[in-house]
C-alpha cells in the first residue's frame, strides 16, 4: 500500500483557491423540539453540540443501512444539514415522517444559500475573516459562515446567502485567490476519507463499511435511533468484514458510485463509495472493501488494476 498523501495533486496545494460547490445543498431544521428529534434519529450525539459546532452523522434504516450522511451544524436558531443536493428532498421527506406533533420545521434552503469551498495555501490568508481553528467548528462574518474541514490541506466551507456569494468571491479574487472547479473539493474530501451517501448507494452500506465510526460520526454512548441495535452489535460483538479505503485507477472510462469492485477470480470484493476524476486517465475513489481482499489484485469494470492507499484518516486535528 501507499500513503494517501501520494494521491493528492501537489499542484493544487500551491495556491489558495475557491470552488463554488453547486452540488451541495442545505436543509434547515428549527423549532423547540429540533434537538430531541435529531437526537432520536441520527447516529451521532446531537445533544453534545455547542452553538456553531458541527459533526458528521448519519441516518440509518431499521436494518442499520445508511440512508444519508451529512455535516450537522448547530446554529443559534436551529440546525443546518449540509449534504449533496440530490439527497436533500429524500432526507427532508424521511425526517418529516417523524415530526408528528413535535414543534419542528424542516425546510430546504439550497436555493437561498450558496456553498463555496476554500482551499488555503501554506502562506495564504483571508483578510478580515476570523477563521475557525477546530475541525467542523464555525465562525460567522457578515452573514458568511465558515466551517473548518478536515484534510491535509487547510480548507473551509463557506455558507452565505446566494445573493451575496458573488461579492464574497470577488473579494477573494482581489486577494489573489484562484477560482477552481468543484471537483477539486471532491478530491480533497476523498483524500480526507470522508464518506458520502448518494442516491446510487442509499441503503447499501453500514456505518462500519464506510468508516463513519472512525471519523467520529457515530456515538456509542447515546440512546436509541433507527438501526442502533445493529450498529452497536457490529461494534461491540463483531469484527468488521469491510472497511473503506482510498484507491486510484488508471482509466478513461466512466465509473459511478455503487459500482462493483472484483477480485482476480471475479468475486465481488466491494463497492465504490465516492469517486472523482483527477485527470483524463486517473480516478480517485473511496472503496468499501472486504478486508480479505485488500492484499489481493482487485479490479473495476473487470480489467483495471487498482492502487490502494493506506487507510490514514485525517478528520482529527
Amino acid at each position: 500500500m501507499t500513503s494517501n498523501q501520494d494521491s493528492l495533486d501537489q499542484a493544487s496545494l500551491t495556491y489558495s483557491s475557491f470552488m463554488p460547490l453547486t452540488q451541495l445543498g442545505v436543509l434547515q431544521i428549527e423549532g423547540e423540539d429540533a434537538q430531541s428529534l435529531l437526537q432520536n434519529l441520527l447516529t451521532n450525539d446531537v445533544a453534545a453540540l455547542a452553538i456553531d459546532q458541527g459533526q458528521l452523522t448519519g441516518l440509518c434504516n431499521p436494518k442499520g443501512r445508511l440512508l444519508a450522511i451529512f455535516l450537522l451544524l448547530r446554529r443559534s436558531n436551529g440546525y443546518q444539514l449540509i449534504l449533496p443536493k440530490t439527497m436533500c428532498t429524500g432526507l427532508q421527506q424521511r425526517l418529516s415522517m417523524y415530526i408528528l406533533r413535535s414543534k419542528v420545521s424542516i425546510s430546504d434552503a439550497s436555493e437561498n444559500l450558496a456553498c463555496i469551498g476554500l482551499s488555503l495555501a501554506a502562506n495564504g490568508s483571508v483578510n478580515a475573516l476570523k477563521l475557525p481553528d477546530t475541525i467542523f467548528q464555525a465562525t460567522e462574518h457578515d452573514d458568511n459562515v465558515l466551517i473548518k474541514y478536515p484534510g491535509h490541506q487547510t480548507r473551509f466551507l463557506s455558507i452565505s446567502p446566494s445573493n451575496k456569494a458573488s461579492t464574497f468571491t470577488a473579494q477573494l479574487t482581489e486577494q489573489h485567490w484562484h477560482a477552481a472547479d468543484e471537483s477539486n473539493w471532491e478530491l480533497l474530501d476523498i483524500a480526507a476519507g470522508l464518506p458520502m451517501i448518494l442516491p446510487e448507494t442509499k441503503e447499501q452500506f453500514t456505518t462500519q463499511q464506510v468508516n463513519l465510526d472512525l471519523v467520529n460520526g457515530v456515538s456509542f454512548k447515546k440512546g436509541c435511533y433507527p438501526g442502533q441495535e445493529i450498529v452497536a452489535r457490529l461494534h461491540y460483538l463483531g469484527t468488521p468484514s469491510r472497511r473503506m479505503f482510498q484507491a486510484e485507477v488508471q482509466t478513461s472510462n466512466a465509473i459511478i458510485e455503487g459500482a462493483e469492485v472484483t477480485s482476480k477470480s471475479g468475486d465481488i470484493a466491494g463497492h465504490v463509495v465516492r469517486i472523482q476524476r483527477k485527470n483524463n486517465e486517473t480516478l480517485l475513489m473511496l472503496l468499501s472493501l472486504k478486508l480479505s481482499a485488500i492484499e489481493q489484485d482487485i479490479f473495476i469494470n473487470g480489467s483495471e488494476l487498482m492502487t490502494i492507499f493506506d487507510n490514514e484518516l485525517v478528520t482529527k486535528e
